[in-house]
């Protein structure tokens, strides 16, 4: 049994103490709370704003400068122990199932540390005792003045000096600590929190100690399911996310705000993926040559694609389905035109009967861009005013980008990443700017040559999610060589769509025959 030593140390320098037995409330200000001085105390600092926490080791102290006011003992590791071993995210009841299509892991952040069974050890042994667990780090000693910290229970930390601190060193269990105070009794905590990914061992466990217990979520924004919308409009005061992709306090300040505001898609959440699949009528208004949506007006593409839904919902059950229309909006032309182009813009008021009808109906809407020789990203700003609206994102289809000297239909065209990354910065700022859900984002491919350098698409934003659609043609054998060849070496938050041709699949796929055969299941699956 470790007991506590006959005289302590007193508190780090210029920390205030008080007569044990006096009340300890969370505090929103820098005035250090007093504590009693022969009683260890955890005391947790009220929330004033939504914010974003790292989640790897180093962000145990982030975590601590944010969420907690006082700790007169904490748990360290030294920096020879291993520091990286994770705590998975708490998985929602709306986790998608194996068999869906997923977006691609992100690489972890830091490779492993040697030794992960010891930080194994001295997490479990703070949380059982109730304290906040460090890595050590050059702005460790600054963090503990500041928490008052009294008692370092110390596992590999030979040679490490923590000034006039008690020093521990670290046991097999918590039950061989005998200290007053400890196990700490866990603060009330006013905050909600989230994860996305996994939390290394010192965050999570910092987090414990401050009173959070983060719900795992299945992509990085607070509206990401059914539970996680909830939780967010139940809660009126701060939230708190802990992983990558969330952006920073400010953007996901706006994801709050959009998940307690923003209608929700079927089957719950403001995000589009993952928990839902979009079945899609893809073409021009004007023409059927096109794709079938342009085989007849609004109202009837909408009872058509409502009708192929529903052949959909019995084959996919553990997740929503919806419709989508695929607008083709800049269409790829013979001729220069006016701009020289060689791209027919369609003016916008022939676009709204369509978005109209589909809006009322509760069916996405994919604005399709074919630039010709102009770039990706002044076609998209020519349909600003429709991208402003909550359900309808955009698409862009490398087949007809050409070069300055290049013709439709001489050769495939292709799009560097540099290119459509500039296209998804403006639609974040776009989704930001204007406190919209996410928004989809497409990338049609059937040759791997047509985005180039595929490896650098910056999926970090959390504004726009991205989906790669295989576009292959021809007979099944052919057109699942080319989703194999398509889906390897997906970005990280990457999903997937594919496309089922009426004229030229040989043949084409009936719903059935579509999610039985294509697997994973496509996110968003289209008809032309």
């Amino acid at each position: 049994m470790i007991s506590r030593r006959l005289l302590l140390t007193g508190a780090t320098s210029g920390a205030a103490l008080t007569i044990a037995g006096c009340t300890l409330q969370p505090r929103d200000d820098d005035t250090p709370p007093r504590l009693p001085p022969n009683e260890h105390r955890i005391v947790a600092s009220r929330l004033t704003a939504d914010l974003v926490l790292p989640p790897g080791p180093d962000g145990a102290l982030a975590t601590s400068r944010a969420l907690l006011a006082a700790a007169t003992a904490v748990v360290v590791i030294g920096p020879g122990a291993g520091t990286t071993t994770p705590t998975p995210a708490t998985p929602t009841p709306t986790a998608k199932p194996a068999r869906t299509a997923t977006p691609a892991a992100s690489p972890s952040a830091q490779p492993a540390r040697p030794d992960p069974h010891l930080t194994a050890t001295a997490a479990q042994v703070a949380r059982d005792l109730g304290l906040p667990f460090f890595a050590w780090s050059p702005g460790l000693i600054a963090e503990l003045d500041r928490l008052q910290t009294r008692t370092v229970i110390a596992y590999d930390a030979e040679g490490l000096d923590f000034g006039s601190r008690e020093v521990i060193p670290g046991p097999a269990e918590a039950a061989e600590v005998s200290l007053p105070g400890l196990p700490a009794t866990p603060p009330g905590s006013d905050g909600l929190s989230f994860a996305h990914g996994e939390i290394a061992a010192p965050t999570a466990t910092t987090l414990a100690a401050a009173g959070l217990r983060p719900l795992g979520i299945p992509v990085p924004h607070p509206g990401a399911d059914l539970t996680s919308t909830a939780h967010v409009r139940a809660h009126q005061g701060p939230v708190v996310a802990i992983g990558e992709g969330f952006g920073d306090d400010q953007q996901f300040a706006t994801q709050v705000k959009v998940t307690r505001t923003a209608p929700e898609f079927p089957g719950g959440g403001v995000v589009p993926f993952p928990g839902r699949h979009m079945i899609a009528l893809y073409g021009h208004p004007s023409t059927p040559a096109l794709g079938m949506m342009g085989e007849q007006p609004p109202a009837a593409a909408v009872a058509r694609l409502t009708k192929l839904v529903d052949q959909y919902k019995p084959l996919i059950t553990d997740d929503e389905v919806m419709g989508a229309f695929e607008i083709i909006t800049t269409v790829a032309s013979a001729q220069a035109g006016g701009d020289g182009d060689y791209s027919h813009e369609t003016p916008i008021e022939q676009l709204m009967p369509w978005i109209e009808a589909a809006e009322k109906a509760g069916i996405y809407v994919v604005l399709d861009l074919q630039p010709g020789r102009t770039d990706f990203l002044t076609q998209a700003k020519r349909y600003e005013e429709l991208l402003r609206r909550p359900r309808v994102g955009l698409a862009l289809d490398p087949e007809w980008r050409l070069r300055p000297d290049g013709r439709h239909l001489v050769s495939i065209g292709q799009v560097g990443v540099d290119e459509v990354n500039r296209v998804g910065t403006w639609l974040a700022d776009l989704v930001q700017a204007h406190e919209l859900p996410p928004k989809v984002l497409i990338l049609h491919q059937f040759q791997t040559r047509m985005i180039t350098e595929r490896a650098r698409l910056d999926t970090t934003r959390p504004e726009v999610q991205y989906l790669v659609h295989v576009d292959g043609q021809g007979s099944q054998g052919d057109k699942q060589n080319t989703w194999a060849a398509i889906r390897a070496n997906l970005p990280a938050r990457t999903w997937l769509g594919w496309k089922n041709f009426e004229d030229e699949d040989a043949p084409m796929l009936t719903p059935a025959q579509t999610v039985a055969q294509v697997r994973p299941t496509p996110q968003f699956i289209s008809y032309q």
